[in-house]
């Protein structure tokens, strides 16, 4: 089986009104409740949330919302058991719908919303994706967006938006199936494909 097939996208429908601004540590706590082998699952990761930003450090959930778990595939069934299910997220409810699953696609140029590498500021950060790729062997580009910080439940860390460019089919889809730093399960290290980006000029 090709590198392709060792994972997907397992896309939920979410219904709720609102969620708090830093979220991620507490849904993944209610996953870890709700799913007992997620916490266990090296690459299994939560895709951030789609959302828009309302007052006092809330955010209000689209109606068409959806919770999406990159997971190895042999956990497609398992996952499947949050359908129908009410989640407690930081004192907010949501409940799971059903789901759809996707297999994961190559694609040149991937982007993730957050990679965190244990680096404070870019100029660490980006000696950590030169050394990422040193040791992978992966062939590609990089622009990395300004810091994000991530919060909550006792957690704190400092997380970079990543774009990789000319990437190959093969290295696409490793890249999406190993992710890159920590913290897959509250948003970060998650790569999806992405239009096309302009490299700068020298």
């Amino acid at each position: 089986m090709g590198v392709g097939g060792t994972a997907i996208d397992m896309s939920f429908a979410l219904a709720g009104t609102r969620l708090p601004a830093e979220y991620a540590a507490g849904l993944a706590s209610a996953l870890d409740t709700a799913l007992p082998w997620f916490p266990g699952e090296p690459r299994a990761g939560i895709h951030p949330l789609r959302a828009a930003a309302s007052t006092q450090g809330m955010l209000v959930l689209a109606r068409r919302a959806r919770l999406v778990l990159r997971l190895p595939s042999s956990r497609a069934p398992e996952s499947a058991e949050l359908c129908g299910r009410t989640l407690e997220v930081a004192g907010e409810r949501v409940t799971i719908g059903g789901a759809v699953e996707h297999e994961l696609a190559p694609s040149g140029t991937l982007y993730a919303h957050r990679v965190v590498t244990g680096a404070r500021d870019e100029l660490s950060f980006h000696a950590d994706i030169e050394r990422w790729r040193a040791e992978s062997g992966i062939r590609c580009e990089f622009i990395s967006g300004r810091a994000r910080r991530i919060a909550g439940a006792g957690y704190e860390a400092v997380g970079f938006g990543l774009a990789l460019h000319g990437l190959s089919a093969a290295d696409s889809l490793r890249v999406q199936v190993e992710g890159i730093g920590v913290d897959r399960r509250l948003g970060c290290g998650i790569f999806v494909p992405h239009k096309a980006i302009a490299t700068p000029a020298d």
